[in-house]
């Protein structure tokens, strides 16, 4: 049956039932599917999905501040004062949340190539060795390997001994100690590189690198032909020659899983490279989507037992999400497993998130108006909020073009059209 519960302005809220929850969580667990079966079509343009990025940030940012929000505190003042118990049971949520998700995010999913995180010490999964895994610490690996990581570590202690002295000097050369630390940053790069077997560019984003190279090298030939008396001018120039540079710097540094970051499942063939042989499920990589998935079902469903309205703008504003969630999930299963494991793993996502609604809609009848249901609401509020701003918003600016003004401006539109849709509904 339907919840009925009271507004802000005293009037009744009418609650989803279990169906119509089911119904409208379907839409998001329907665009995952959705990304996941495009896999194998064009990858979206990056200024497209740095736009749908912001844009879902400003409809879930909208969503939290007139939906959900609204909601934990009626549960913290439910006769118009501050019940403690209550407030103790979201500060146990909120904390919660944020263990989960930086736990989460320490599990190292999106800080390294995805083709070592479940590779064993001294195995590679690719047909040359010391390609695709760890250097094998014990010593009877790639002998060449070893030999230019113990020169990496030796040029590493030089220029930190370099740096230890220019510090110590009466008068510190700024110039001189930049200079110093992005030599060390590059020299501990290419050493983490070498541990973990980095693969080599593959031919797409060897593509993009000269396309980014190019635009660098423009913008250092606009500086060139400035006056240098125009100092502001060659101010504003050599941000844009940054901006650039920076774009190398990305793409030429790492290659990484990230879950709104397509990448291609294969070679531009577009066949998996089973000649590689078998390799391992990423189990740290599934759990991770899959708590989310849990995440945002678990939300739309206690925002939709307690209003309607909220539950669909909840299912609106993480469709695209999940979309591009799918997407990026399915690119790095099929490159780790074949094709018939891969579908039934891409499937427990969605159907977890519809199960998550289904049953955070069905407790509602039993948790509302109790400390539990205010620790449950402040941490679905919590981790998608950690979602938008450590994740969405921070991706979506790392994208090529992602901190251009009309980009940004996705973020306000998106905003604007939560608020305007809880007016309206």
């Amino acid at each position: 049956a339907a919840m009925v519960g009271s507004g802000a302005g005293g009037g009744a809220m009418v609650g989803a039932s279990v169906a119509e929850i089911c119904a409208t969580t379907a839409v998001p667990a329907l665009a995952m599917a959705l990304g996941s079966a495009a896999v194998s079509m064009a990858e979206p343009s990056e200024a497209l999905q740095a736009r749908l990025q912001r844009f879902s940030a400003g409809l879930l940012v909208g969503a939290v501040v007139t939906e959900i929000f609204p909601i934990l505190k009626r549960q913290l003042m439910p006769g118009g004062d501050l019940s403690w118990v209550h407030m103790g049971a979201a500060i146990l949520g909120f904390s919660g949340a944020l263990f989960l998700m930086y736990s989460i995010k320490a599990m190292d999913l999106d800080g390294d190539s995805e083709s070592d995180s479940d590779v064993p010490e001294g195995e590679c999964s690719g047909p040359e060795a010391g390609r695709a895994g760890w250097l094998n610490p014990k010593g009877d690996g790639d002998e060449e390997s070893s030999m230019k990581l113990r020169m990496w570590l030796t040029r590493l202690q030089a220029h930190s001994a370099a740096l230890t002295r220019l510090v110590q000097a009466q008068d510190v050369d700024r110039e001189a100690v930049d200079e110093e630390v992005h030599g060390i940053d590059f020299l501990v790069d290419s050493a983490r590189r070498l541990c973990k077997g980095a693969e080599p560019m593959d031919r797409r984003s060897a593509s993009r690198l000269r396309k980014c190279v190019a635009e660098l090298i423009q913008d250092v030939e606009e500086l060139k032909r400035m006056d240098t008396n125009e100092v502001r001018q060659i101010d504003r120039q050599l941000r844009v020659a940054n901006s650039s540079l920076l774009k190398v710097h990305s793409v030429a540094e790492r290659a990484v899983f990230r879950r709104w970051g397509p990448r291609p499942s294969s070679e531009p063939s577009g066949q998996p490279d089973h000649e590689a042989g078998p390799r391992k499920v990423p189990v740290g990589l599934i759990v991770a989507v899959v708590v989310d998935s849990i995440i945002d079902g678990m939300l739309i469903g206690l925002a939709g037992a307690v209003s309607a309205p909220s539950g669909r703008l909840m299912a609106a504003a993480t469709t695209f999400e999940m979309g591009f969630l799918g997407y990026s999930f399915a690119c790095s299963i099929l490159k780790a497993t074949r094709r018939c494991t891969a579908v039934g793993i891409l499937a427990v996502p969605p159907v977890a998130m519809l199960v998550a609604a289904a049953v955070a809609c069905q407790s509602v009848s039993f948790m509302e108006r109790t400390p539990a249901f205010s620790g449950f609401i402040a941490f679905a509020m919590v981790a998608l909020l950690f979602l938008v701003f450590q994740e969405l918003l921070v991706e979506a600016h790392e994208k090529e073009g992602g901190e251009a003004w009309h980009i940004s401006l996705w973020l306000y539109a998106g905003l604007l059209v939560s608020i305007h849709i809880d007016m309206i509904f």
